[in-house]
Parts: C-alpha cells; sequence; structure tokens
C-alpha cells in the first residue's frame, strides 16, 4: 500500500471502520447468498448474476443457497458480515415484506443496497378458463359492484397478499383472500372454483393457457412482454394493479460509499452483454442498469410503499 492509500486508509478508518477502500475489492472469493433452494427461479437467475460479477472481477463469485427461515437466515449472515463487500446477497424484496409483517426484525436500514441486477419474471392475473371476464377491467368492475363475493388466492403475509392488496386500496375492491401459495395450488383452486382469480408466473402460465385450464385476464407488470402478445397489461386497460419485483444485491450497513459505487459500477454493463441478456430473455427477466442513488431510491420508496400496504391491510407490525 502506497503512502497516498495508507492516508486515506487512517482517514477513511476512523469515519467507517473496518469498511474496505474502494479499489481493494474484491480481496478473495465474494459469497452471494441466495435465499433460495437451488435449482429454482431465483436461483437461477442469481447464478447468470454471479457468473457476470465474476468476469467482470476475475475474483470467484461463491453461491451460496441459505433458504431456511424464508431467507431470514441468509440476510442475518450478511446484516452481521463485515462491512467489506465480500459477503452479498442476492435476492427480490422479500426482506421488505418480512420486516413490515414482523417475521424478520432488521429493517432496510441495516442493509446497503448496493445495485439491482434485474427484474423477477412477470406475473399475470389468471382466473379459470370459463370465468365470464375477458380481463382485468371487467374483473375489478364486477368485483367493486360485488364487494367481498369473489375470492383471490394468496401467500397470506407474502407478496401474493400485497399484490391483491395493492389492488383492494388503488381500485377500492375488497376480496376474501384465500391461502393458495404455490403455483400449483393456485392452479387446482381455480380449476376447483375454490378461488376467482390469482397471480402467478407468466411463463407458466402460457403453458396452463395452451392446454385450456386457465385464462389470463392481465399482466401485473407495467410494461408489455413481447413473449405473451396476448396477455394486456392491467395498467393499459386502465387498472391500477401493477406490481414489478427487482432483483436487489445487499450487502451489510456501514459499506463505504466508494466501494459500493466501485461493486455497482462492475454490474453496469450486464444490460449490454448479449449473453446475459439471451440468458434472462429465456426466463422472461428484464435487466437495466441502476446507478447507486437510482437503486437506493428505487427500493426506498418500495420499502415505504410495502410498510404502508401492511398497514393497510393489518399485516403491520405490532
Amino acid at each position: 500500500m502506497n503512502i497516498l492509500k495508507t492516508l486515506a486508509a487512517a482517514t477513511l478508518g476512523l469515519a467507517i471502520g473496518t469498511a474496505a477502500l474502494a479499489g481493494d475489492w474484491p480481496k478473495g472469493p465474494v459469497q452471494l447468498l441466495i435465499p433460495a433452494k437451488a435449482g429454482g427461479g431465483s436461483d437461477v437467475m442469481g447464478r447468470v448474476f454471479a457468473d457476470y460479477l465474476q468476469a467482470q472481477i476475475g475474483k470467484p463469485v461463491v453461491v451460496v443457497n441459505q433458504p431456511a427461515g424464508g431467507g431470514t437466515v441468509a440476510f442475518e449472515t450478511v446484516r452481521n458480515a463485515k462491512p467489506d463487500g465480500q459477503t452479498l446477497i442476492f435476492t427480490h424484496t422479500g426482506l421488505l415484506v418480512n420486516y413490515h409483517t414482523g417475521r424478520y426484525d432488521h429493517p432496510l436500514s441495516e442493509f446497503t443496497t448496493i445495485a439491482i441486477g434485474q427484474t423477477y419474471p412477470p406475473q399475470v392475473y389468471a382466473v379459470a378458463p370459463d370465468a365470464p371476464w375477458s380481463d382485468m377491467k371487467a374483473f375489478v368492475e364486477d368485483a367493486r359492484a360485488h364487494p367481498g363475493e369473489y375470492t383471490f388466492g394468496v401467500a397470506l403475509g407474502g407478496t401474493s397478499h400485497f399484490i391483491a392488496g395493492q389492488i383492494m386500496n388503488a381500485e377500492d375492491v375488497e376480496f376474501k383472500l384465500v391461502e393458495a401459495s404455490s403455483e400449483v395450488d393456485k392452479v387446482a383452486a381455480l380449476q376447483g372454483g375454490h378461488i376467482d382469480i390469482g397471480n402467478m408466473g407468466a411463463g407458466a402460465a402460457a403453458q396452463y393457457v395452451e392446454a385450456g385450464k386457465l385464462k389470463v385476464l392481465a399482466m401485473i407488470d407495467a410494461e408489455a412482454d413481447p413473449k405473451y402478445p396476448d396477455f394486456v397489461p392491467a395498467l393499459e386497460q386502465g387498472v391500477n394493479a401493477t406490481w414489478v419485483a427487482p432483483l436487489v444485491l445487499w450487502g451489510p450497513a456501514g459499506m463505504d460509499p466508494a466501494l459500493v459505487a466501485e461493486i455497482n459500477a462492475a454490474v453496469k454493463g450486464m444490460s449490454e452483454d448479449d449473453a446475459v441478456r439471451e440468458q434472462l430473455d429465456k426466463m422472461s427477466s428484464k435487466v437495466r442498469y441502476y446507478d447507486v442513488d437510482e437503486a437506493q431510491a428505487l427500493i426506498a420508496a418500495e420499502d415505504e410503499k410495502i410498510g404502508t400496504l401492511a398497514q393497510e391491510l393489518g399485516l403491520g407490525r405490532k
């Protein structure tokens, strides 16, 4: 280390303690936690991200799957790690949902938002194939005229609960919320007449539609997806029922802003990498670069939105 680095280290050390200096990262293999089982969608997308990051930094990025506790074990591993950028987590905004519903005790402020890699694959609103509605607008209008009569299959307390809650708040409708966590559960419940509507991945829904087992009323994403030209976004139908799930790179609190900027810059080229785009396109995952300020502002806004919804839905922390 030269004199300038020594002086910089001494100065920054007073302010940030053990935080790593930009330019020194990474000191060795980076541990990337994914709070999901190996082989699932979150894991596959996380590994695409890890492979790209590894190619950029020239050091191993080791993926560690920690699905226990609904992801809270993985978040605790990162929260308690040194703020040196060697232990990071890549996942959707389940951290925010878990905190605001009281299932996890540590808020966003105890982590550092570093970057947004890509979005989770698009979701749709699906109903039984013989349901009377042709689109989401017709369903919402019917539900508004018959408050509390229609059932929405959700993972109670999970993200899909918030998706349903956002529609209820934005469109002044009331659903009965019924436990139906997985896509398999929702398809069975829709076909059996146990629920009237549910959300699920567009890819899976497309297969069920082709087999005549479901009907899709709308895409949940704000933008249309060319892979699913028949799935019209709810927003285009005049229904405020949009929910986009960014996949976020987080580290522990207390990271040096220069280090955060350096790690963020390492993933900047993802959106322009043809190989990455091709891999993600197969999963209908969209990639767009956000600088540190943009990423942190977006996640802070998501945190506020989810916190407000949690209180309005009666799911908030006691």
